[in-house]
This record gives C-alpha cells, structure tokens and sequence, in this order.
C-alpha cells in the first residue's frame, strides 16, 4: 500500500478510526505497524512514533497457559475474538479480545485492521462476580462457624462476627492478636505445621483442636483450612472455619467410654479387660513381667434373682463391684465380664502372699450386708486366681485356667479362694 492509498483509505474510515474505543492498529500486507488510533496510544503508553514500521508481533504474545496454540498470524484471512496479551510500555502486558480483520480495495487484499477491546475491566468485573459467589456460598454455608483470614504471616485479616457467639469473642479482638492465641498451647504447633503445609502443597487441613472461651473455658472445636490463590497462583490468604464441636464430642466421648465400660456398674467391660490382658501377655513375653488374674463370682446369685427379681439383683451387682474396686484402688483393673462375674488383673507381680491377702480383704468386704429397699442381703464370693509366669500362655488358657481355679474352689464349699494348679 503506497502513502497514497493509505491516506486515501484513511480518510474514508478516519471517524471510525480516530473516535473507537477499542485500540486499533493498521497493518500493511506483512504485518508491519502504518498508524495506531489514540485508543491503542492510551492503552498501550507507546509514542505513535515508536510503534510505526514495526512488526506488530513484537506486541503480541499468548495468554499465559495458551502457548500451545498458534500464535496471531497473518496466514489466516481473519480470526474472530481471540485472547491474546498487548506488551505495554515498561514491559507491561494487558489482556485483550483482538480480531484481525482484513482490508480490501476492489477485492485486492491491502492491510489489515487489528482491532483489541481490554479484558481488565470485564476480567475484574467477572473475578469479583465470581468470588462474591464463592465468599456467598461459604458464608451460606458456615452462617454458623467463625470464618477467618490470615496471611502467611499468620496476621489476621478478617474474623466473622460470629466469633462472639462462638467463641465469646469479639471480632475487633484478634487484630494485633498473636498467631493463634485462643488455641490450646498442645495444639498450636500442630495447627500452625498444617497451615505452612497447605500453602506449600496448596491443599485443605481439617482438624480437631481445643479453643479457648471467654466463658466456658476451653472447649472442642474444628478448624478447616483452605488457602486461597491468585490467577497467578500466588498465595493471598488462607480460609479459616472453625466451629464449636462441644456437643458432637461430649456425645463422641459418652460413646466411646460405654464401648469400654460396663452401663450397668461404670467398672471396665469385657473389650477393655482384654486389651488389658493382651497388653499384659505382650509384657510378659517381652519383659518377662509376671501378672495374676483373679475371675470372682457373686456365690448363689441365681437364687437372689429369682426371690428378690432383678431389680434387687442389679443392685448386688453394683454393690459387689463397687466393693471390689474399693479393695483394690490402683493396684489393678477391675472389670465386670457379664452377669455377676468379674476379673481383677494385677501386673507385675506373683507373689502368693499378695493373693493371700487381697482374697481375704475381699472376702471380708463381701461379707458386709448390703441394704436395699430395707432388704438385708448377705453374699458370698468365690475366686479363682492364676499366676501368669509362662510367656508362652496365651488370653484364652489364662482365662479358661481361672475359670477352672473358680469351680474347683465352689466344689470345695464357696467362700474361698483357690489358685490355678497345672496338672
């Protein structure tokens, strides 16, 4: 296209040229720069002067994450709305929508039109839309949980107003607070590892801690983390919720203390009994650390049932439990099997003379009427005892072998104690 041809071109198209919006770049047939309109001037920073006889891909690279495709090229006719980046003054680049659209005079092709409409507004425009709708759906969500935002200094930007209700904190009170200050001294460095790993791997944490209240003390709570990244993937904050979990793990508690606790005495169960004895024949064939197992029984206790009923017969079953674990303190585990028979297992020791008198201070105590329901009952026990010095028993003979010590001792008059004997 010679100056001729352009100025004369130029003219017919000066008002859209000079007055559009969108920046627009007149290009010869090989791409180079003719004139630019004051819209590209502005968006660009470039002198009209320094742009003019240059290429125009010198200005023009892909989006970041497209380098895959081809770049803008004049071997296509035209290209409709495509998304590339301007390369500004100071090396600074501008996303666009660019169309290329070819000039013809009397069907001879003789420049192209690059026509480029900014995304920045639009982009910005549809970033906020986008986290309106996720900070909405959070909230929506978690309208009932303490939502926080801390850099990755660990500087709160942000806690929710149901940090009062929560927490009884005010939300005014974390600014200039220390990192994690309402969290428990055993949980912090758990926490504050699971927050740096997050931002490193760009992944959730969930966790159980506990959390100070300004009224109730310190009380469970649940504390997820999400972080938070830019387009570029540059870290901007992590995304805190933490809830008061009191109820689900009083109730988590209440569960686990009933899978190994009898519900009728409180006293241990069968399930913990046999962790306990398990860890007790670990210990022996480790450590050769003797222990002794004691299986008792309330004697004629059917017949208590069966005249009084099972009201009463509950009741005596309390009574015998508690008086044995009054016996025996610390010294070991007392555990209800079921029905009226119990185990005590007492490590660390076989000595006879031990047995001896534990087996008579619970035969005294038994002894002691029990009142209920100004019922006066008087009971007996018989107690079968093994010592365990064999590393090579295991929990099944050990209790099969009390059990026999127990019966061989009922055969012999109840009331008594009688020690496992090997034949």
């Amino acid at each position: 296209m010679d100056a001729t041809e352009y100025e004369k071109l130029k003219n017919k198209l000066s008002s859209l040229f000079e007055y559009n919006k969108d920046a627009i770049l007149y290009l010869d047939k090989k791409g180079n720069i003719l004139d630019a309109n004051p819209a590209f001037i502005a968006i660009s920073g470039f002198e009209k002067s320094k742009i003019v006889d240059c290429h125009f891909q010198q200005f023009i690279i892909n989006e970041p994450g497209e380098e895959e495709h081809a770049n803008l090229s004049l071997d296509e006719l035209y290209f409709l709305d495509r998304r590339f980046r301007l390369i500004a003054e100071g090396n600074v680049t501008v996303s666009c929508l660019m169309r290329l659209n070819p000039i013809k005079e009397d069907d001879c092709l003789v420049g192209y039109f690059l026509i480029m409409k900014s995304m920045v507004e639009l982009d910005k425009i549809a970033e906020r839309y986008l986290d309106s709708e996720l900070n909405y759906r959070i909230i929506a969500e978690n309208i009932q949980d303490v939502l926080i935002l801390m850099n990755k200094n660990l500087n709160y930007l942000y806690v929710s107003p149901s940090s009062k209700e929560i927490f009884g904190f005010d939300y005014t009170d974390f600014h200039d607070r220390e990192p994690f200050f309402n969290i428990h001294p055993d949980y912090i460095e758990e926490l504050t590892n699971n927050f740096t790993a997050a931002i490193e791997k760009d992944e959730t944490f969930d966790m159980k801690l506990q959390a100070l209240h300004t009224e109730r003390g310190w009380i469970w709570a649940e504390v997820k983390g999400n972080p938070v990244y830019d387009r570029e993937g540059h870290f901007l904050h992590m995304l805190l919720v933490a809830r008061d979990i009191s109820k689900e793990k009083q109730q988590e508690d209440h569960l686990k203390y009933f899978a190994y606790h009898d519900m009728l005495t409180g006293l241990p169960n069968r399930r913990m009994f046999s962790d306990h004895l398990d860890t007790a024949i670990s210990m022996l064939s480790k450590k050769h650390s003797p222990f002794i197992l004691m299986l008792l029984d309330i004697d004629n206790f059917k017949q208590i049932n069966d005249s009084y009923g099972h009201e009463i017969g509950d009741k005596v079953i309390i009574e015998f439990g508690n008086r044995l674990k009054q016996v025996i303190e610390e010294q070991g585990l007392v555990a209800r099997l079921g029905g009226d028979e119990f185990v005590i297992l007492v490590s660390g020791t076989a000595d006879k003379g031990y047995v001896k008198n534990i087996a008579q201070q619970i035969n005294e105590a038994v002894k002691e009427p029990i009142v209920i329901q100004h019922t006066k009952l008087e009971i007996t026990t018989s107690i079968g005892v093994v010592f365990m010095e064999e590393p090579s028993l295991t929990a099944a003979q050990a209790l099969r072998y009390a059990d026999e010590a127990l019966y061989k001792g009922k055969s012999l008059g109840k009331n008594t104690f009688n020690i496992y004997e090997k034949k």
